[in-house]
């Protein structure tokens, strides 16, 4: 788990929003190929974006230029067209580990598990999320990787699509991020934590939303992008 950290770090940013009111939030986007940066819908929709900010490798700050939404509005993921470049990253930058070059990568493999694949097998296998949780007394934000594994699968009453259940703590500025199975691909979306009445986010289950409405998205807006497999070119059935 801790090759797939190293791995995959690069390829999440910070995005730092700024609502009506004025007030500032932080969320979690990942890039998945020629400056295509995933994210959720309520992190950038109706919030003027501030910022978007990889780690020290791929700091930079990247204009956006459209946001894509899904054609069903319950469906809680964006894609931001956007600027983002890893050319400096992987072009000029060495990291020797042990005497070894590591290997470097620009973007986040999408998985191929479509929806009406998926049963409970992966139930029990491991997975890394990634975020920018808000941490106190840090004095800024930092990328926090946490080792979980997959609790459940469940159908939401409230939208379409396969949610995972994880078992890492819900905390809100993971919202967005990437969730890598310990197969090296992406599991899913970190959505939000599923919550009764007025529990706290940190009680609630940590839910993940699928790769299907990912790659929906992709093709309706006829987004193609390479070096990155399982990119729909065909609507599955239903």
């Amino acid at each position: 788990m801790k090759e797939l950290y190293e791995k995959y770090k690069s390829s999440v940013v910070q995005i730092i929003v700024k609502n009506h009111m004025g007030d500032t939030a932080i969320g979690t986007g990942f890039h998945i190929g020629d400056g295509y940066i995933v994210t959720t819908k309520h992190v950038v929709e109706d919030h003027i974006i501030e910022l978007i900010m990889g780690n020290t490798h791929t700091s930079q700050h990247v204009i956006t230029k459209k946001i894509f939404y899904p054609s069903k509005p319950e469906i809680n993921l964006a894609v931001l067209e956007t600027g983002f470049s890893f050319d400096n990253y992987m072009e000029k930058t060495t990291i020797i580990e042990n005497g070894k070059t590591r290997e470097k990568v620009d973007l986040i493999p999408l998985g191929g598990h479509l929806d009406d694949w998926i049963g409970d097998e992966f139930v029990l296998s491991r997975v890394v999320t990634f975020g920018y949780p808000r941490i106190p007394l840090s004095i800024e934000p930092v990328l926090v990787a946490v080792q979980g594994e997959i609790n459940a699968v469940i159908d939401k009453y409230s939208g379409p699509h396969p949610h995972f259940i994880i078992s890492s703590t819900a905390r809100g500025g993971f919202c967005g991020g990437p969730v890598i199975s310990e197969y090296d691909f992406l599991l899913g979306v970190f959505i939000e934590s599923l919550i009764e009445g007025d529990q706290v986010v940190e009680n609630g289950f940590a839910s993940v939303i699928s790769i299907e409405p990912l790659l929906l998205l992709l093709y309706e807006n006829r987004i193609h992008i390479s070096r990155n497999h399982n990119i729909l070119y065909d609507v599955p059935d239903g």
